[in-house]
């Protein structure tokens, strides 16, 4: 399994045109830790770690939300029964002691370890267990709630014991709570309501308190002295090093490069790849993971103008992947050569249906009625041939150039950015032609939760063959089941151009040298437990 580096790099070949992909996500794993600089010295508590964040996350509720911004944030809050360790990606202990799966793979009995708190002083018990996953299913089976999908129910056995059980076989579910979306809250959070829970009115277990969180500013959390119950693979198993953490939110990219460089401070998100050369070697590091999961798409509403295959298959074959990479990126991001990353398990190379082919785009769009016309974008029946991004911003890096690159081939591509907030009402709402969602978790259910017509379902799917492929994947119960449904349902979506892959994204942040022990979870996520200021 891949893991972070800390490396020099080389510039990009282009400049310009460079955005950080923030996409509304999952979890992950292929991402792993950093060792934190020099390691020299013992860690020492206290102080403030100040983060520039790329966005406000518009809602920091992980039962809401799986965007980067936010989990970045509540993975400290919020803590899971289980852990993966992001360089074997196996599930190891955290709040359960141990757990243990039924012969069919559809029951999930958990033990808890004794002595843990929320930090309103109620136990983490089974009982918080069950009214947390019972309320998670309330909520519109998108994101964290879909990992819940066929859910029986929670029997409470003891308070320490609890048994989770699905309609049929679930061979995701076990991964799916080291995330933060299944992490466990005070039954206390559900008292509050949807939005409120989205401004931080929720209660975790995590190394940190929420202190408050300020729209567009700022969200601060505050170390929770009493805290001695890290997963397994915590360096240390007391209460977390920094008395302080402070994220505060910096959209303009330059502007938190300045802000590393200057000392203000210490951890500057989503590095552009044209930035990180500076932080190499002088008091500074970058620290990058490669995202496992679905990999950065062209996320295609099957209505309107993209009901048509053919023209989606001329989509697919009018961007140049290798280009791409080579023109707008760094070292830290490779080319796309499936729907999956090539981080994540049971990835197929499927690069022989992701080829540069503009001739055969022109021939599909002509196919389909798209002729040429006089300033070279394509006409149907008077209407030239245009296409709405919606984007979440900050504008990632890539896109100026997929428009370039598909302009080329006559589609006049809009670039719609707005806040992340009027990005998710208006994809809800079916009100664009393209998004870009990568799902970063190190599990291939991340195909189901995109592409599964009986889910949420933003990108209006038809149903197809492909649900029972999608359906056989989280019903596997042996490894070789799940490779042939999972390679089973990447060839459908491939074949039917139902997304246009782009690049296997990164997670790219620049770190002072003072900042020590700081590491990425298996999803990429911060985890700032064993992270200290030297």
């Amino acid at each position: 399994m891949p893991t972070r580096t800390t490396r020099s790099r080389r510039r990009p070949r282009l400049a310009g045109a460079l955005l950080a992909v923030v996409l509304p996500v999952a979890a992950c794993s292929g991402g792993g830790g950093d060792s934190g600089g020099t390691s020299d010295g013992a860690p020492r508590d206290g102080g403030t770690l100040l983060v520039g964040a790329e966005a406000d996350p518009g809602c920091l509720d992980p039962q809401q939300t799986g965007q980067i911004s936010a989990i970045d944030v509540t993975r400290s809050v919020v803590d899971s029964l289980t852990a993966q360790d992001p360089k074997s990606g196996k599930i190891v202990p955290w709040l359960a002691k141990s757990f243990t799966t039924s012969a069919d793979g559809s029951a999930f009995t958990f033990v808890l370890r004794d002595g843990v708190t929320f930090s309103d002083g109620k136990p983490v018990d089974a009982a918080a267990v069950k009214t947390t996953f019972d309320n998670l299913v309330k909520l519109p089976a998108n994101g964290a709630p879909s990992y819940l999908i066929g859910y029986r129910g929670t029997t409470v056995t003891d308070s320490h014991t609890l048994t989770v059980t699905f309609k049929t076989a679930n061979a995701q579910f076990l991964q799916a709570t080291s995330t933060v979306g299944l992490g466990i809250l005070s039954p206390a959070s559900f008292t509050a309501s949807a939005a409120d829970r989205c401004r931080g009115e929720f209660i975790g277990s995590g190394p940190y308190v929420l202190d408050h969180y300020h729209t567009n500013r700022e969200a601060v959390l505050n170390k929770r002295a009493d805290y001695a119950w890290p997963s397994s693979l915590a360096a240390h198993k007391g209460a977390a090093h920094l008395a302080e953490v402070k994220f505060t939110f910096i959209p303009e990219a330059g502007a938190r490069t300045g802000a590393l460089s200057s000392g203000q401070v210490g951890i500057a998100k989503a590095l552009q790849p044209t930035d990180e050369a500076q932080f190499t070697g002088n008091g500074f590091r970058v620290l990058s993971a490669p995202g496992p999961g679905l990999v950065p798409p062209l996320s295609l509403n099957h209505q309107g103008i993209l009901a048509d295959q053919k023209v989606r298959e001329a989509l697919l074959k009018g961007i140049d992947r290798q280009g791409l990479v080579d023109s707008v990126f760094s070292d830290s991001y490779k080319t796309a050569t499936s729907v999956l990353s090539s981080a994540t398990p049971y990835y197929e190379d499927f690069s022989d249906r992701l080829r540069h082919d503009p001739q055969g785009a022109k021939s599909l769009l002509d196919s389909a009625g798209w002729k040429e016309g006089k300033n070279g974008i394509r006409e149907k029946d008077g209407k030239p041939l245009t296409l709405t991004w919606l984007i979440p911003a900050p504008m990632p890096p890539a896109n100026e150039a997929v428009q370039q690159q598909l302009r080329k081939i006559g589609v006049d591509l809009k670039l719609k950015a707005v806040t992340p907030a009027v990005y998710v009402e208006q994809q809800q709402k079916g009100n664009f032609d393209l998004t870009a969602v990568g799902v970063t978790r190190a599990d291939p259910d991340v195909l189901r939760n995109i592409f599964y017509t009986k889910s949420a379902n933003l990108w209006h799917l038809p149903p197809s063959r492909l649900d029972t492929y999608l359906e056989q994947e989280a019903a596997a119960t042996d490894a070789k089941t799940r490779q042939t449904a999972v390679s089973n349902a990447v060839r459908w979506i491939l074949d039917h151009a139902d997304t246009v892959p782009l690049y296997e994204g990164a997670q790219v942040h620049g770190v002072s040298d003072k900042v020590r022990g700081f590491t990425l979870d298996a999803s990429n996520r911060f985890d700032l437990h064993d992270t200290w200021l030297g």
